[in-house]
């Protein structure tokens, strides 16, 4: 990843695990029917002009490795943040590995009292919040803190 990027963090407020029999039946798109949704809320970020804004992510488990394409430099774009209605979404598709580790992490350490899971996503160069192209998503990092 090259060092044009720019970060944003928020803290998982609530999170939501979904299987959906009807959707791994139709295979849209390949997906098994597995969802996982975090949200969490940006907060004093220039980038949303120092406003509190919702940030919801929600990640897909699809039959194999997802497609991924590339920027210019060669960075793998993991997906796009898009900003409507006053909030920020994106939609990611995972292979079965990633998205059960993800899953598992997020439950085992949700529920622990003084736990924040932290999400830090890199996203391309100077972002345009209000692109009706969105802004590419490079990375997507999570930590767990404890309170002091």
């Amino acid at each position: 990843m090259n060092d044009d990027t720019t970060t944003i963090k928020f803290s998982i407020n609530s999170w939501n695990h979904l299987y959906s029999l009807k959707s791994a039946i139709e295979h849209k798109e390949h997906a098994k029917g597995k969802f996982l949704t975090i949200k969490g809320s940006l907060r004093n970020n220039p980038l949303i002009a120092l406003k509190d804004t919702p940030i919801s992510i929600e990640f897909i488990n699809i039959d194999g490795t997802p497609e991924y394409k590339t920027n210019l430099s060669g960075d793998i774009i993991l997906g796009n943040l898009q900003y409507q209605d006053g909030q920020l979404q994106t939609t990611l598709p995972l292979d079965d590995e990633v998205f059960e580790e993800l899953r598992k992490n997020l439950m085992e350490y949700s529920d622990i009292d003084g736990i924040h899971i932290i999400v830090s996503l890199a996203l391309e160069s100077q972002p345009d919040i209000h692109s009706d192209q969105g802004m590419n998503i490079l990375d997507l990092t999570y930590a767990m803190k404890g309170d002091a």
